[in-house]
């Protein structure tokens, strides 16, 4: 029985990012991202008991409206449903920081759903902007977390 937080392989997001995020995709393939094997790209699992239950990918790419010199962005953020509350998002972040920290990143920024703007703030990130709406997503806001405070 091992719970642990590692860097793990973009299939390895697959199977939650289609289940938790994209349930209006149809299979696994479909939810690979175009910058998911991109250099500098990386990816965190949570495990429980060895099956993971959180994961996120972390990318190179800089948002105008935020004016910090070397950001990183979060994407494709989930958790299981049978374990939230549990805090493995939490760890998955702790340790997404911790790295970016690391290698001298300013800014950490995400396009976040609007459920989960209250585990974002949760985690000290800051909002930024109105409401959009992402395509078969819906309503999100432009949230950041400044690693240089």
């Amino acid at each position: 029985m091992m719970n642990e937080v590692k860097l793990i392989p973009a299939q390895a997001t697959y199977s939650l990012r289609l289940r938790v995020l994209w349930p209006h995709l149809s299979k696994l393939e479909e939810c690979a991202l175009e910058v998911d094997d991109k250099k500098d790209t990386f990816h965190i699992g949570a495990y429980k008991n060895d099956a993971i239950v959180a994961i996120a990918t972390f990318l190179v790419e800089k948002n105008e409206k935020l004016n910090k010199k070397k950001q990183y962005r979060l994407r494709a953020m989930a958790t299981d449903p049978d374990v939230r509350g549990e805090n493995f998002g939490k760890q998955v972040i702790d340790f997404a920081i911790e790295k970016l920290k690391k290698e001298g990143v300013d800014l950490l920024w995400c396009d976040a759903r609007k459920v989960a703007l209250g585990f974002y703030e949760k985690m000290n990130f800051k909002i930024t902007g109105d409401f959009y709406e992402v395509r078969n997503i819906g309503p999100h806001k432009l949230m950041y977390y400044n690693l240089k405070e």
